[in-house]
């Protein structure tokens, strides 16, 4: 009988403690809801990285907030690319005073390829580099991009708001009007509060 006595009163105790657990648990519960609710504000959000560009600035997404930019994923040895480099500076010319930047990311080539090649072209954006691990990240992360040139116009909040895989080419905007879409996205982009 003494047995059973000792029994219930453990019983008793440990339900007790399971009682002021189960307590205490809602407030844990809270701060999971809390911490679920901080990481779905990002959801929308391109992935982050930072890449050096060849003049040796380092570049973060996530530092860029509150500025339009346009991603060109490129290649040096990319005759599209190196196409619609001109009208790329060009747009970049008609919002530098703005909050918009363009980012050439070099899928393949190293920091003195880049430099190399900003001495035989007129690039008027950063040309932004990495080490095959983190460009591979970084395109699998945007979507599997698999071929160059691809562009993504980020907006201010930092969702992707447009991509488009190919050359984008200012003499060719009569067939497919890729050009004037862009640029009326960026305009768009620019103006959002």
């Amino acid at each position: 009988m003494i047995l059973r006595i000792v029994i219930i009163c453990i019983s008793v105790i440990v339900c007790s403690d399971s009682v002021e657990k189960l307590e205490i648990q809602p407030s844990y519960e809270d701060s999971l809801n809390q911490e679920i609710q901080n990481l779905l504000v990002d959801i929308n959000k391109v992935p982050d990285f930072s890449l050096y560009s060849s003049d040796g600035d380092l570049y973060n997404m996530r530092s860029l907030e509150g500025k339009v930019v346009l991603l060109n994923f490129w290649a040096t040895w990319c005759g599209p690319c190196r196409a619609e480099i001109p009208d790329l500076n060009e747009i970049k010319q008609k919002y530098n005073e703005d909050d918009f930047i363009i980012l050439g990311i070099s899928i393949t080539d190293t920091k003195n390829a880049l430099i190399d090649f900003d001495e035989l072209y007129a690039v008027d954006y950063p040309l932004l580099f990495g080490s095959p691990e983190e460009l591979q990240e970084i395109t699998i992360s945007y979507g599997n991009i698999y071929s160059v040139p691809t562009s993504i116009l980020v907006d201010k909040r930092g969702e992707m708001i447009f991509s488009y895989p190919g050359a984008i080419l200012k003499m060719y905007d009569k067939y497919d009007g890729v050009y004037s879409f862009l640029n009326s996205k960026i305009q768009e982009a620019i103006s959002q509060e």
